[in-house]
C-alpha cells in the first residue's frame, strides 16, 4: 500500500502516515474511542500498553500496526467495491 495510513478511528495521519506510528498515536492518544477500536480488533489495549512499556522492542506497535493496515487494506478495497 502506497497510500499513507489514516488512523481508524479519528481519522487523522500520523506523522509518517505508516501503520506503526499510527499505532504509536493511539496509545499516545489512549482515549476512549481509541482504546475500544484495539479492544474490538481482539486486543487488549492496556495490555498492550503496559507490555510495550516494560519490554524491550516495538512488539505492542507492530501488533497494533498490523491490524490497523488489516484495517487500511479492508477499507480501501470496500472503496474500489
Amino acid at each position: 500500500m502506497g497510500d499513507p495510513i489514516i488512523c481508524p478511528v479519528c481519522g487523522k495521519k500520523a506523522k509518517t502516515g505508516s501503520a506503526i506510528d499510527c499505532a504509536r498515536h493511539m496509545f499516545g492518544t489512549g482515549d476512549k474511542p481509541h482504546r475500544q477500536w484495539v479492544d474490538a480488533q481482539g486486543l487488549s489495549f492496556i495490555d498492550l500498553l503496559i507490555e510495550q512499556a516494560t519490554t524491550p522492542g516495538n512488539k505492542s506497535y507492530e501488533l497494533l500496526a498490523e491490524y490497523i493496515e488489516k484495517d487500511a487494506q479492508k477499507k480501501a478495497a470496500e472503496k474500489k467495491g
